[in-house]
């Protein structure tokens, strides 16, 4: 599993960027020393330690990219920290979700968790039919939508100024004119989804899933969930999380044996 370089300190003072980037160079160097050293041990010590480098780069420089996160994912799951794995490769995909090597890296740490819960079908079924959605960079949807959008009034306005081509050119400013539509679509509903969903991991090793909200409720499944699990989270309560998996069962679980996926 590689681990991409991360060149900027995106929201970091200028005069602090040289420190930022240097950690982050010295992060870069610990985890190729620990990918390359036969000693488990030493490999771990030197993955934490890449490991701290990079949450500083995140912490102090205040750094929302997608290379970053996809580092720090890739760094927890190779020190067996599925759930802060999974975390951190989500909130990466937020901001890069068609990036390939990311979408290889979670669906391969997804299928080392011990919970196999049945996918949601219906979001399934609707990323399949919609890929274009959920696979074009919002930048890329920006740029389409402004250019078919462009397009689609130059066209319209030749033909009511009676260019030639009038009836071909009416079909033409008609499917710029969709297509501008279904991008403009694409793009609200991306940025009403990212403040809408609450999608949330398990951290905690194992946690009680519960029938309430409190310790005293029995449990809601016959094994515990594990980290790594996803959810999308339903209501909250003083310290605890009303979830839904995807098999679509409902749980209880304390709010901090799990975090939120926003950034």
């Amino acid at each position: 599993m590689t681990l991409t370089l991360f060149l900027a300190a995106d929201g970091a003072a200028a005069q602090d960027r040289e420190r930022l980037v240097a950690l982050l160079e010295q992060g870069q160097a610990l985890f190729g020393r620990a990918n390359n050293s036969a000693e488990a041990e030493e490999a771990r010590v030197l993955y934490e330690r890449a490991l701290d480098r990079f949450l500083t780069v995140l912490e102090e420089g205040g750094a929302r990219n997608a290379r970053l996160l996809y580092n720090i994912g890739n760094t927890y799951f190779l020190l067996g920290d599925l759930g802060n794995a999974v975390l951190y490769l989500r909130r990466a995909e937020l901001l890069d979700p068609a990036d390939r090597n990311l979408q290889h890296n979670l669906r391969f740490v997804r299928s080392q968790r011990p919970d196999r819960l049945a996918p949601d079908q219906l979001s399934a079924a609707a990323r399949t039919v919609l890929f274009w959605h959920y696979l074009l960079p919002r930048p890329l949807k920006l740029y389409l939508f402004t250019a078919a959008f462009a397009a689609g009034c130059l066209l319209g306005a030749w033909v009511l100024l009676g260019g030639a081509g009038r009836r071909r050119g009416r079909w033409w400013s008609a499917a710029l004119g969709g297509a501008a539509l279904l991008l403009l679509g694409s793009l609200l509903a991306g940025e009403t989804g990212a403040r809408s969903r609450r999608d949330g991991v398990v951290l905690a090793g194992e946690v009680v899933a519960r029938k309430g909200d409190g310790t005293a409720y029995q449990s809601s499944f016959v094994d515990p969930l594990h980290a790594g699990t996803e959810f999308r989270l339903l209501e909250q309560r003083a310290g605890w999380y009303r979830i839904r998996l995807s098999d679509g069962r409902t749980a209880w679980i304390p709010a901090e044996a799990a975090e939120l996926v926003r950034l």
